[in-house]
């Protein structure tokens, strides 16, 4: 079986949402909204088409770059697997979301600047041990201390405290040895 791969470019409806995930790791979700444009020859103007929504699934290292870059409103672009989800709602209604793994997240240049930053190295410590790949016990250093992100329990994590502040992610931002 193959994954059907794509890009797809729209802006983040809101800022991304961090997730604790049982074996330590944090994930992120976002929303992106598409609103693709064509040439109406009979008004001679564009014309918007109808606005998809696509939920955005990121893990590993990529999650926790883009819990620090991405704000509501900016334009994205984003690659990675497509899926799609069904589920019966709350008033016994059909419900479906168009879904993307991402395996990368970046800013369409296309509507502005940006500048690439290479994270710090820092003193803390890693939720992975580098020299075996065994996941740190966060408890050792303590709930949200060096290295690691608060314990939600699957809760989303703070973000950020307005639009113009990165969020916090208390975690050691150096990549992954492997």
């Amino acid at each position: 079986m193959r994954d059907i791969q794509t890009s797809i470019m729209g802006n983040a409806t809101a800022d991304p949402t961090a997730h604790r995930q049982e074996d330590g790791s944090v994930t992120a979700k976002l929303r992106i909204a598409v609103t693709g444009r064509y040439y109406n020859t009979t008004l001679q103007e564009y014309a918007d088409r109808k606005t998809e929504f696509v939920t955005v699934f990121v893990r590993r290292q990529l999650a926790r770059y883009v819990l620090l870059s991405v704000r509501k409103g900016q334009p994205l672009i984003v690659t990675g697997r497509l899926s799609t989800s069904e589920w019966t709602g709350s008033d016994g209604a059909p419900r479906h979301s168009l879904n993307v793994q991402a395996e990368a997240v970046g800013h369409d240049l296309t509507y502005g600047t940006a500048m690439f930053q290479r994270p710090q190295r820092s003193d803390t410590v890693p939720d992975i041990d580098p020299y075996t790949g065994e996941v740190v016990d966060l408890d050792a250093v303590g709930a949200g201390g060096a290295g690691s992100a608060p314990s939600t329990g699957g809760e989303p994590l703070s973000g950020a405290a307005s639009a113009d502040e990165p969020a916090t992610v208390e975690e050691d931002l150096t990549p992954a040895p492997f």
